[in-house]
């Protein structure tokens, strides 16, 4: 075969061509022909054996596109892949990649420099992925899938929640109470068993030096692993994982100065700040060590996440959170009989009620939900009969009053309401108000309940006995048997709460202007009460003016909530000031 000899200018054609033992330079062009086509060849069999290139990139994506930039699902599973086959520069360019299948291939770990800043899932399973750690640079994944990897433990599964801050959905399951205790529960109880360690037993060497300080380090490290114990012992390569991170990062905080960026004092991955909108306490039972058990009070605080976090404020500690709604959560209420179970009222017009159980001697706990209440609007305030507070459940909600039969014995998990409680204000609605929105609910005694709507200008006192008796069990609406009217303030300011102190026959309820309204109700009071006439406060406690330096007198505020011990030795008001007042009582 002759090859047609190509027409190339007079200039020296300078070629650069590498083959084993072999490096030319020449101007012939019959050689230099023959190396271009033998170095075209060799690229084309390095780019047959590329198994990751722009084009497979295109092809294996969604939405069809031509740009990686915009490619936001892949697919490269069951390739055989190892982690070699992956190109960082490559795939770094997928910065809108929200989806990648990585399953079925060979993989033992993500390569480093990976950086998919959009990628909420991720699947790894059916891999050989032995370092979880690597993991760590994809740290806004929200779901993750791992099974079916040999190599990998419980140990690891802890380390990837730890890693990911924001992983809610860890091989098909929701792990959002663990993963909460997992990054900040147990995180804090493992630092302060660390800086135990350090108090009884450590100093920093003088003078600093860097050998002096990787000495003291060495040894503190070796002394937090070995002494402290927590968790199972299937979990005890993760404990020491924690502890040597901890240790280190608290060895550091006492060297760092602030013009050295600051003390550091925790890496645990950091959350939103929450907006809580309602407290509610009790006593649950935690184990200790041998099996016995002693109580423990815990605060429940929920907000506009949709999340109930859970503290035990005697060791100023969060332990623990669940999801109790998708959407913000209005009111909580524990039950007083059984201490395990609480009610969240939610923005979803929906009341849950949980059983959060006890907690073992390291916080964990399990969740189970009992019950689903639907309501027509917002749930307001929760109460519960005290007489027998697993039977019926009232609910003030943002259109009027509402009954649930909440007994646990029936097998209906979702229910309705049983009925309505009507007032008889409800008949002046017009077209700027339906008075329907119950912002004050409490019981003044086993029978009798205090409660408001918005802009009714009075409270009323109710029986619940005789409104429950006057129920037929056909009609939704019945009516409420009012028994007295107390007369309040005419203000427009909705959510003005009322408190009361059954022990001593109070009700009181603030108003926009930082008053108190008190009512001592007797039963000679409710003797004398006709219908249509209004009783008067008994006293009104005026805004006491606190002054702020440099700013004069505070004036008063609307005062959103009310609470009194059982004793009546103190009055509490929350105000929309971010101030709470306290009243003592005075002998007499």
């Amino acid at each position: 075969m002759v090859t047609p000899k190509p027409n190339f200018t007079s200039k020296t054609v300078k070629v650069h061509l590498y083959f084993p033992g072999k490096t030319i330079c020449r101007s012939n062009p019959r050689d230099c022909e023959y190396y271009i086509f033998k170095d075209l060849l060799l690229r084309m069999y390095i780019r047959a054996m590329e198994k990751i290139t722009e084009q497979i990139l295109l092809e294996k994506s969604s939405p069809k596109t031509n740009r990686l930039e915009q490619i936001k699902i892949l697919n490269l599973s069951r390739m055989g892949l190892k982690g070699e086959d992956l190109p960082v520069p490559l795939l770094s360019k997928l910065c809108s990649l929200e989806q990648l299948d990585l399953s079925g291939n060979m993989l033992q770990e993500i390569p480093k420099g990976l950086c998919l800043p959009s990628l909420k899932i991720l699947n790894c399973s059916n891999n050989d992925m032995e370092d979880v750690v690597s993991l760590e640079a994809l740290r806004n994944v929200e779901e993750l899938r791992l099974e079916d990897n040999l190599y990998l433990t419980v140990n690891d599964e802890h380390k990837v929640i730890f890693l990911l801050p924001k992983l809610r959905i860890f091989n098909g399951k929701d792990i959002s109470s663990t993963a909460h205790h997992i990054r900040h529960g147990s995180t804090e109880i493992l630092r302060k068993r660390v800086i135990g360690v350090w108090e009884r037993s450590f100093s920093l060497p003088d003078p600093i030096t860097a050998q002096s300080l990787a000495a003291v380090e060495k040894r503190f490290v070796h002394a937090a692993c070995t002494q402290i114990k927590y968790g199972p012992n299937s979990l005890s390569e993760y404990t020491k994982w924690r502890v040597e991170m901890i240790a280190k990062e608290y060895l550091k905080s006492l060297t760092c100065s602030d013009e050295e960026g600051g003390k550091i004092t925790d890496t645990t991955p950091t959350k939103e700040n929450e907006e809580f909108f309602s407290l509610a306490w009790s006593t649950v039972l935690m184990s200790r060590t041998g099996g016995s058990a002693r109580p423990c009070n815990i605060l429940a605080a929920g907000g506009k996440r949709g999340l109930v976090k859970l503290i035990h404020p005697r060791v100023n500690l969060a332990f623990g959170e669940f999801r109790a709604s998708r959407r913000a959560i209005s009111i909580m209420r524990f039950s007083p009989r059984n201490a395990s179970f609480l009610f969240t009222g939610t923005y979803e017009n929906k009341i849950f009620l949980w059983d959060i159980g006890g907690l073992d001697r390291d916080y964990n706990f399990k969740i189970s939900k009992l019950l689903v209440l639907e309501t027509c609007s917002t749930p307001l305030h929760l109460s519960l009969l005290p007489t027998s507070p697993d039977a019926h459940l009232l609910s003030g909600c943002d259109d009027g009053l509402y009954i649930f039969d909440i007994q646990l014995s029936k097998n209906t998990q979702k229910r309705n309401e049983e009925m309505e409680i009507v007032f008889p204000v409800y008949k002046k609605k017009d077209k700027k108000n339906t008075y329907r929105t119950i912002d004050g609910l409490s019981f003044l005694s086993d029978d009798i309940v205090a409660s408001k709507s918005h802009m009714q200008g009075s409270i009323y006192l109710w029986s619940w006995r005789a409104t429950r008796a006057s129920w037929n069990g056909r009609k939704k609406e019945v009516p409420a048997v009012v028994l007295a009217e107390l007369q309040w303030s005419s203000t427009d300011v909705p959510y003005l709460s009322l408190g009361t102190c059954p022990g001593y026959g109070y009700v009181v309820c603030g108003d926009e202007q930082g008053r108190l309204w008190m009512y001592h109700i007797t039963d000679t009071m409710m003797e004398k009460f006709k219908s249509g006439k209004t009783i008067s406060a008994t006293e009104v406690l005026e805004w006491p003016s606190p002054v702020r330096a440099g700013m004069g007198a505070l004036e008063g505020p609307s005062i959103n909530g009310i609470a009194m011990d059982p004793d009546l030795h103190y009055l509490v008001a929350l105000t929309d000031k971010n101030m709470a007042v306290v009243w003592k009582r005075e002998s007499r």
